[in-house]
């Protein structure tokens, strides 16, 4: 059977059509594009306007490429950039109505939950720990193929620290000490992880970041090439002192880094940075595989 699964998060808006059997999941195709739907959020409390045209247009479009594939069932969940927007439920209502598209709003964990399952299955048996750099919020799941043993999401996402830690192009050097400070203490609220666990990095910014140390321009490429491979704390150290330095506009040009992403990869490499600091690993391994994965594994498993 055909399914498909959206991942709707803060920053960006994921599509994955995949054919699925009793043991084997085929990808057909995959889109991402940056929609930043939690634009604004912790500054308004809402949704802004464009925030929603942006989106509600690339779902429309997904939707329609599902169906005409003969996808069986879409499954979709809006993460931290609806929680708590207090005028999420119109946006729900819109996309019902037009799109005949039921969303879900899921908590962090569930996110966390849904992280994990694709990154265990193909980097198991464990023990892992997966990261899942969002938007406005970063989950952190230990466990293994048999299961999760600890859960957490923390508030620290690219464009939530973006917003309230980095208001000048390029960064102050002051604001990005406060920034590290403040990712430091948020990060003892982290599962503790046994010595040799391995990290596996889930996000759009880990993808982007072995791009451009691969020196691509196409995503594609990097997703295709950087999936399953090792991308080591000096590179990302590197690549996050070389962003840091320069304005958006210049961390775009010749790089894989797409216009969406670039004002808030930089906090992005900062999360990620802290979190290999906090467990004291030199590197992690880079998935493109995250919460719509796991929505098809579950999906898969209702159906057949």
């Amino acid at each position: 059977m055909k399914l498909a699964a959206i991942d709707l998060g803060s920053n960006t808006l994921k599509y994955t059509l995949a054919e699925v059997t009793a043991d084997a999941l085929t990808v057909i195709r995959e889109r991402a594009e940056i929609t930043r739907i939690g634009q604004g959020l912790d500054k308004n409390g809402y949704l802004l306007d464009g925030a929603m045209e942006r989106t509600y247009q690339v779902l429309a479009e997904v939707v329609a490429d599902a169906r005409t594939e003969g996808a069986e069932h879409i499954a979709c969940v809006a993460t931290a950039g609806m929680r708590g927007a207090s005028n999420a439920q119109g946006f729900l209502d819109r996309v019902r109505h037009h799109l005949g598209l039921e969303i879900e709003i899921i908590h962090g964990l569930r996110e966390a939950e849904l992280a994990f399952r694709a990154p265990a299955a193909a980097f198991g048996p464990g023990p892992l720990l997966v990261v899942d750099v969002g938007g406005r919020s970063t989950e952190l799941i230990y466990g293994s193929v048999d299961g999760i043993v600890a859960r957490v999401s923390l508030e620290i996402g690219g464009v939530r620290l973006t917003e309230r830690f980095l208001p000048d192009d390029p960064p102050k050097d002051a604001d990005l000490a406060a920034l590290f400070a403040h990712l430091k203490e948020i990060l003892q609220a982290a599962p503790p992880v046994p010595e040799g666990t391995q990290m596996v990095g889930v996000s759009g910014t880990v993808v982007s970041l072995m791009g451009a140390h691969l020196g691509y321009q196409d995503i594609q490429l990097a997703v295709a090439h950087g999936e399953g491979q090792r991308l080591a704390r000096a590179d990302i150290e590197r690549l996050y002192e070389d962003l840091r330095r320069v304005p958006a506009a210049e961390r775009i040009r010749g790089t894989v880094i797409p216009a969406g992403r670039a004002d808030v990869i930089v906090a992005g490499a900062a999360v990620i940075l802290a979190a290999l600091d906090h467990y004291g690993l030199d590197g992690l391994t880079v998935s493109n595989r995250g919460v719509r994965f796991g929505l098809l594994f579950e999906h898969a498993a209702r159906l057949t």
